[in-house]
């Protein structure tokens, strides 16, 4: 075996990086060969790259608490369980309380209507909420857990969600099928950042004829630095073709598009 391929394969198996889409280690790996001369070189810069990604997904504790609180959720279904699983996850953590939560879906919905059926784009474990509350979806991770997790919730309460553990820089990552609605949030600048011209092609392979779109407007840290106009001024200067703006708010961590074609 090449030593490229045995570097590759080592990647792949490691125990750190399990849960990443194998796309995605891969793509990475491509890049990374690309850029550096020496293989180590790749290969360090690969690990750094992925622990990146590997940063954004739930711990150890957090998938295992979200497991036993899917249980108890089941048992009582109550909005304190749901917002107990949501918590779980940082991306759905920072939508809550609950009443937040569906004070956002409330909003939009009151400009796009109640979808049938939904695509979520880098879902995390938002997908439990959408089933939690009756809606249908199909929903897209790199993250295997969180996948994991949304089937599991989809399969042991027959709700209608199910995940897929995809790359969206990938070839074929995107669901053909049409649905109602499509959520990208606070996917677009990671897309950018990764690959210019990225986040128009994705959001040029969706068939649906609603899709909303969000933006963080505040750092890490919790900073308003102006990334609401910022990201104001690069969405509208990004509208798909044939995409008009059909609604733009923001609440306390993001901005919002809804978008129509």
């Amino acid at each position: 075996m090449p030593a490229q391929d045995a570097l590759l394969d080592k990647l792949l198996t490691s125990k750190n990086y399990r849960d990443v889409c194998p796309d995605t280690v891969r793509r990475v790996w491509e890049a990374c060969q690309r850029k550096y001369k020496k293989p180590r070189d790749a290969e360090k810069a690969a690990r750094e790259a992925l622990h990146g990604i590997t940063g954004a997904f739930m711990t150890a504790d957090e998938a295992r608490h979200l497991a036993w609180d899917m249980q108890e959720w089941f048992i009582k279904q109550t909005d304190v369980g749901l917002e107990k699983m949501l918590s779980r996850h940082a991306s759905t953590r920072e939508r809550l309380p609950i009443s937040d939560t569906d004070a956002l879906y409330e909003q939009i919905f009151a400009v796009a209507g109640r979808p049938r059926s939904v695509l979520d784009l880098a879902c995390g474990i938002n997908p439990i909420y959408l089933g939690a509350r009756g809606l249908s979806a199909l929903s897209v991770d790199i993250s295997g857990q969180a996948v994991a997790m949304v089937n599991a919730f989809g399969d042991n309460y027959r709700l209608p969600v199910k995940a897929v553990c995809a790359d969206l820089l990938c070839p074929g990552s995107i669901p053909k099928e049409r649905f109602d609605m499509a959520l990208l949030f606070k996917l677009l600048p990671l897309l950018e950042r990764q690959q210019t011209g990225a986040a128009l092609s994705v959001m040029d392979q969706i068939h649906a004829p609603w899709l909303v779109v969000s933006f963080p407007t505040r750092t890490l840290g919790g900073r308003n630095v102006g990334m609401a106009a910022q990201y104001s001024r690069w969405m509208e200067d990004h509208v798909p073709e044939g995409r008009a703006i059909a609604g733009r708010f923001e609440t306390n961590h993001e901005l919002f598009y809804i978008l129509k074609d």
